[in-house]
Parts: C-alpha cells; sequence; structure tokens
C-alpha cells in the first residue's frame, strides 16, 4: 500500500464520518484556463485511485477527455490539513466499463441517483418541468451518467495545525517515499 494512502483515508474518516467528502477538482479548458469545480468523492481504492460520479453534460468531462490530467483538493478544516493529488483522469462513459458504472449507480443515495433524471446541465431552467426528488437503486441508468478516475502520481500532504506547518509530497516516481518540503 502506498505510505500516503491510510494517512489520507484516517484523515478523511475522522473529517467527514460518514457525510459526503468534498473535493475541489481542477482541469483544464479548451483555452487552457483553469477550471476548478466542488466534487464528491465517492471512492478510494486500494491502489491509491480516486473515484467522481458525473455527467456527460459537464463540462468537466469534455475538459478531462481533452486534457486527461486533474487535481483534486481537499481542505479539512477541522484537522486544519489539506490534501492535494494530481495525476492522470479518466471518464467512464456508457460502454466503458459497465459493470464499474452500474455499481456505482445502485451505490449513490436515491437523492443523488435523481439528480442525473434532472434537465440538462447548463441548458436554461424550465420551472415548469417535473424534477424528481429520489429515485431507488433499480431505476434505470441513464447513458450520460459518467465516472471520473483519478490515479494520483503525486500527492501533497499540508498540515497547519502546528508551529510550523509541515508539508509532506509524495511521488510515483521516487517509489511514493515521503519527501518534507517547505510549506
Amino acid at each position: 500500500m502506498h505510505p500516503w494512502l491510510p494517512i489520507f483515508r484516517d484523515a478523511l474518516d475522522a473529517e467527514y464520518d460518514d457525510r459526503p467528502r468534498i473535493a475541489t477538482l481542477a482541469t483544464v479548458d479548451a483555452e487552457h484556463r483553469p477550471r476548478a469545480r466542488s466534487v464528491i468523492l465517492r471512492r478510494i481504492d486500494d491502489d491509491g485511485a480516486l473515484w467522481i460520479v458525473s455527467s456527460a453534460y459537464s463540462d468537466k468531462n469534455g475538459q478531462l477527455r481533452q486534457t486527461p490530467a486533474a487535481e483534486l483538493v481537499l481542505y479539512l478544516p477541522n484537522a486544519r490539513e489539506q490534501f492535494r493529488l494530481f495525476g492522470p483522469a479518466g471518464v467512464i462513459g456508457r460502454g466503458d466499463d459497465e459493470p464499474a458504472r452500474r455499481a456505482f449507480w445502485v451505490s449513490l443515495s436515491d437523492a443523488a441517483r435523481a439528480t442525473f433524471y434532472w434537465p440538462t446541465i447548463g441548458q436554461p431552467a424550465n420551472n415548469d418541468s417535473a424534477i424528481p426528488a429520489t429515485l431507488p437503486p433499480d431505476t434505470p441508468m441513464r447513458d450520460h451518467f459518467e465516472l471520473i478516475r483519478i490515479a494520483p502520481v503525486q500527492v501533497e500532504h499540508l498540515t497547519t495545525a502546528n508551529l510550523p506547518h509541515r508539508r509532506t509530497r509524495y511521488r510515483q516516481s521516487m517509489a511514493w517515499q515521503p519527501e518534507a518540503i517547505n510549506p
């Protein structure tokens, strides 16, 4: 197991318990401008892969298809810690890995699943349209339901709870060995 992974998981468990793990996902758009938005980190695999669910209609999915690299940032205010995880990112859409898509679909809350039945992202709002609040797991999976998988190649952990602050960098290219760096 990567040396940063248990530190990361333990910190998230302590901060979020069973609440959604809110992160900032940064991508690059077609004009090479940074784009950032809040997402929910849905799963962390034992190999360190990070999983997010998304819609094919979301700008981030197209941006990741064009430039398949992302950074995910989590700030944990109670612990006063920040994690920055950078690496290649892939979008898993319809026909790419149906078992993975299905597993994530049924694992969503009924409320989260319903959002994929809402009107198309970014289109003008029609307040007269019916918007479901919840949908059960046996609801058909939408074609635009996609997954984003980030495979970190660099992780930075910043702790600001004490002085001096501590910052540690882990890089896959250096066999994931911790490297203390200036904060």
